[in-house]
């Protein structure tokens, strides 16, 4: 599995690649309407035959009569929350590759080749555009502080090697993001969808993309410290359902060290604190095994779920046009048979 940070064989792919392929732009929107209309033309001046998805979660400025104005396909999701729009595009849109970026115009649209190509050649099945701030306004100071230690955080506790958890500029097969379980609500999506790909065995490649301001007047919907201290919950939360031996063996661990230590000070005569102490902190390492155990099984059944879903669907493998001609080129040739009549 590749886990952020690796450079892919070939580093851009052609419009001619991916002609014969049904290429859907997917725009989460919530009030977007100074800079809604220039993302769809950028992307569009690059693969004019997209099929462009603006999913609104409740605008009440013009951004949903811009998205009709430009010939998108509107998908109203009443639910607030970047999550809920995201557990959406992937229910609702049906494509071979699947773009999803944000609605602020702060992503290179020029740059999605790069991101296309790694996907076309088989080496992910979902790349990141990881961002370059072209200018010091680009990140909030809080913003760029909690995305890195959030890096670290993932890096650290599921063994990968990613720059940027939290882009929103990204490329995904039809198998990626039919087989991806999302259950966020906000912000913290990204997040999920990062350890999840990690957790199931995806190919994930970052390409380091330029990211610009965004325009006067335009705010971002994300709150530093609410969102912040979501996504940090999120890890939290993550570690516990699919890392369940570290969670529980780290809790356990502290438990015995502060408790023992909170119980001596305290009570140090009482051998019933200090056993009970023990106790918990040896029925939370338990839990811990019990809990990975059932996390492999339930990883068993995945792998040969996948594996018929594989079997199923013959056009999982994405070719670009130059392969599919190579693959023509290399057909044997086959004699026909001569009919020979009996009487």
């Amino acid at each position: 599995m590749q886990r952020g940070n690796l450079k892919a064989r070939r580093s851009e792919a052609t419009l001619n690649d991916i002609s014969h392929l049904k290429v859907a732009l997917l725009l989460p929107c919530l009030n977007e309407e100074l800079t809604l209309a220039k993302v769809i033309r950028d992307f569009r001046s690059q693969i004019p035959n997209l099929d462009v998805y603006v999913f609104d979660n409740g605008s009440t400025d013009r951004s949903r009569a811009i998205a009709y104005e430009e010939g998108a396909k509107v998908v109203v999701v009443p639910k607030k929350g970047k999550g809920n729009v995201v557990r959406r595009m992937f229910e609702v849109v049906e494509a071979d590759l699947y773009i999803m970026v944000d609605s602020d115009a702060t992503y290179d649209a020029k740059g999605i080749w790069k991101l296309i190509a790694p996907v076309l050649s088989g080496e992910a099945e979902m790349t990141v555009g990881s961002r370059l701030a072209e200018s010091s306004g680009a990140y909030r100071k809080f913003h760029q502080f909690g995305n890195q230690l959030i890096i670290q955080l993932i890096n650290n506790i599921f063994n990968s090697s990613f720059t940027d958890i939290c882009s929103g500029y990204r490329v995904m097969t039809h198998y990626f993001v039919k087989n991806i379980p999302l259950l966020r609500k906000g912000f913290e999506v990204e997040t999920e969808l990062t350890v999840y790909s990690l957790i199931n065995e995806f190919n994930v490649i970052e390409v380091p993309l330029p990211y610009g301001e965004r325009p006067e007047n335009s705010q971002s919907k994300l709150r530093t410290f609410s969102d912040g201290y979501k996504v940090l919950l999120t890890i939290v939360w993550l570690m516990r359902d699919l890392r369940p031996l570290l969670f529980f063996g780290l809790t356990s661990m502290f438990l015995m060290i502060c408790g023992g230590l909170v119980a001596e000070t305290f009570w140090p005569n009482h051998l019933f604190v200090q056993m009970l102490v023990a106790v918990a902190s040896v029925g939370l390492l338990t839990t811990g095994l019990i809990l990975n155990t059932l996390n492999v099984k339930f990883s068993e059944l995945q792998v040969l779920y996948r594996r018929q879903y594989k079997n199923t669907n013959t056009d999982l493998t994405i070719k670009s046009h130059s392969m599919l001609e190579e693959e023509a080129c290399n057909q044997p040739k086959v004699t026909p048979l001569r009919t020979v009549t009996v009487s």
